[in-house]
């Protein structure tokens, strides 16, 4: 893993340089009306300790999930890569130990995931940060790859976040989903209803495909599909249903 921002002064991930200028300051207000116009439901925040230092790192859905390995694979030869929704670091451990070469900045709107992240690894902590990815106009630079892991399901609307993280990656876009999208008849998302008051979404195949091939910008020149990456919990209700990985290509 290249050394870390804190020690070298320059801000993780694909830029040696800081916004700055009027630019900036209209991202920010751009980025803060987004952010007030879609409060984003969260469960996680009132977790214990004890569930926020092991949440996504061991058992079932843990280190070596097979969408997780199969990530790795997909971010060969890129030089950095921004984590959305990085929780607490399980990620950037993987990188660390298979993918050494990889700049990585991870960011979360749990502040707990981030706390839990900078504890873990103090030399790497300012690889973590706290934030929306609705804030993604405030980080410096662009990086080879974006990746969204399980994060989509959770917001009450995805085209604004997936051309946000599109705009943010140089090379690909990697969204790893827990929720399948599937074939709806006359909707573009279903409420699962697994956890009351809280968002977990199916999409529909077909226009989320659509929207991937024509709704981004600029299109994309290519959007590869690798089903069948794992399950989740068999505890849970939705745990027969396979992850599955579109990488989308600039």
């Amino acid at each position: 893993m290249r050394s870390s921002p804190a020690s070298s002064g320059a801000p993780p991930g694909g830029s040696n340089s800081w916004p700055t200028g009027g630019r900036c300051c209209r991202d920010e207000r751009q980025a803060g009306a987004a952010e007030r116009a879609m409060r984003v439901k969260e469960t996680w925040r009132h977790f214990t300790p004890a569930q926020v230092k092991d949440f996504l790192r061991v058992g079932h859905e843990g280190r070596e999930h097979p969408s997780r390995l199969r990530t790795l694979e997909l971010l060969e030869g890129m030089t950095s890569v921004l984590d959305v929704g990085c929780g607490t670091g399980v990620m950037f451990e993987l990188c660390r130990e298979r993918r050494p070469d990889i700049d990585y900045l991870g960011i979360d709107v749990t502040a707990q995931f981030v706390t839990a992240a900078r504890e873990r690894f103090p030399t790497d902590s300012a690889r973590f940060q706290e934030g929306s990815l609705y804030e993604l106009a405030r980080l410096p630079g662009v990086y080879d790859a974006v990746l969204c892991r399980h994060i989509l399901e959770h917001l009450p609307d995805w085209e604004p976040a997936v051309q946000r993280m599109y705009e943010r990656a140089r090379k690909k876009l990697i969204i790893v989903f827990y929720l399948p999208p599937r074939p709806l008849r006359f909707r573009r998302k279903r409420d699962e209803r697994f956890e009351p008051g809280f968002y977990t979404h199916t999409y529909d195949l077909g226009r989320f495909v659509d929207h991937l091939l024509n709704g981004l910008t600029p299109a994309p020149a290519e959007v590869r599909i690798h089903p069948r990456q794992g399950t989740s919990d068999p505890r849970f209700r939705w745990g027969d249903r396979e992850n599955i990985i579109y990488e989308v290509l600039r």
